[in-house]
C-alpha cells in the first residue's frame, strides 16, 4: 500500500479523486447544513494528496512547502464566508486579497528585487484571478465555475510537466482530480453549493502554482495565457449555433466540457513547441 501512495500517478490522480468522492458524500450527504460547505472536500482531499506529495514542513522555506498553509488558510477564509449573509461582497474582496498574499508570502524578501517584467507579471496573475473568481460568480447556481476551473487545472498541469517541473505538475493535476471528485456526485443533478470555501482554495492554488511556474520554470508564458479562454467556454458556447440552446443543468456542463477539451490543445502545443530543454526542476 505504502509503495502504491508514492506512485506519482496515483499521488496526483486517483488519491485526491477518490478523497474528494469520500469526503464529499460524507459531508454532503449528512445533514442541510452539509450541502453548503461539501465543497471543502476539494480542499481536504487537495491538502492530504500535497503532503503524500511532498511532505509537510513546520517551518516552510520554498515555496512548494508554503502551498498547505495556503490552502488552509483560504479554506478557513473561504468557510467564514460561507456562513455568513454578505457571502458575495466579502467574496469579491477576497479574491483579491487572497492572490496579493499568495505572491507576497512567495515571494518575501525577494520582491524589492522584482524587475519591470516581473512585477507585470505579477499584474497579470492577480488579474487572471479576479477574472477567474468573476467567471464562477454564477456557479453557486450551477457547477459550470468548478467545470472551468477543472480544465484550467489540467491545462495547467501539462503545461509545466512540459515547461519542467514535475512537482507543479502534479500538484495541478491534484487539483483537477480533487475537482473531478466532487464534479461527479453534482452532475446530471447538482447535489451541493459551489461556494466560497472551494472558489477561494481553487483560485489560490492556481495563483500559487501560476506564480512558480512563470517565475521558477521554463514554463511558456504564451501557453499559460492560452489556458485564459477556457474560462469563457460558457461566452464562446452562446456564439455556436448548434450548442447555443444546450443550457440545462445536465448538458452545459457537458458543452463547456466538449469545448474546454477542444480548446485544451492550443496551450498543449504551444507549450511543445515553445519548450526550453531543460532538467526536470523541482
Amino acid at each position: 500500500m505504502e509503495t502504491l501512495l508514492n506512485n506519482p500517478l496515483i499521488q496526483s490522480s486517483l488519491l485526491p479523486l477518490l478523497l474528494s468522492l469520500a469526503l464529499t458524500a460524507a459531508i454532503g450527504f449528512s445533514c442541510d447544513a452539509g450541502k453548503k460547505i461539501a465543497a471543502v472536500s476539494i480542499a481536504a482531499s487537495l491538502l492530504i494528496s500535497i503532503i503524500q506529495i511532498q511532505g509537510f514542513s513546520a517551518m516552510p522555506r520554498s515555496a512548494s512547502q508554503k502551498l498547505p498553509y495556503l490552502i488552509m488558510i483560504a479554506g478557513f477564509a473561504g468557510l467564514l464566508i460561507d456562513t455568513l449573509n454578505t457571502r458575495s461582497r466579502m467574496l469579491q474582496t477576497m479574491s483579491v486579497i487572497m492572490p496579493v498574499t499568495v505572491l507576497a508570502w512567495l515571494f518575501g524578501g525577494r520582491i524589492s528585487s522584482i524587475d519591470a517584467p516581473g512585477w507585470g507579471y505579477f499584474a497579470a496573475i492577480i488579474l487572471a484571478a479576479v477574472v477567474a473568481r468573476r467567471q464562477c460568480a454564477a456557479s453557486n447556481a450551477g457547477i459550470n465555475g468548478a467545470v472551468k476551473l477543472l480544465f484550467v487545472s489540467i491545462g495547467l498541469g501539462a503545461v509545466t510537466i512540459i515547461g519542467a517541473s514535475a512537482l507543479i505538475g502534479q500538484t495541478a493535476f491534484a487539483l483537477s482530480a480533487a475537482i473531478g471528485g466532487f464534479l461527479l456526485l453534482n452532475w446530471p443533478k447538482q447535489r451541493f453549493t459551489f461556494g466560497a470555501t472551494a472558489q477561494l482554495v481553487i483560485i489560490t492554488v492556481l495563483t500559487a502554482l501560476l506564480a512558480q511556474a512563470l517565475f521558477f520554470t521554463k514554463a511558456s508564458g504564451i501557453a499559460l495565457l492560452l489556458l485564459l479562454p477556457l474560462l469563457f467556454t460558457d461566452s464562446i458556447q452562446q456564439k455556436i449555433t448548434f450548442i447555443r440552446s444546450y443550457n440545462s443543468p445536465a448538458a452545459r456542463p457537458v458543452c463547456l466540457s466538449i469545448l474546454a477539451a477542444a480548446l485544451l490543445p492550443l496551450a498543449i502545443g504551444s507549450a511543445v513547441l515553445l519548450a526550453e530543454p531543460a532538467g526536470m526542476a523541482y
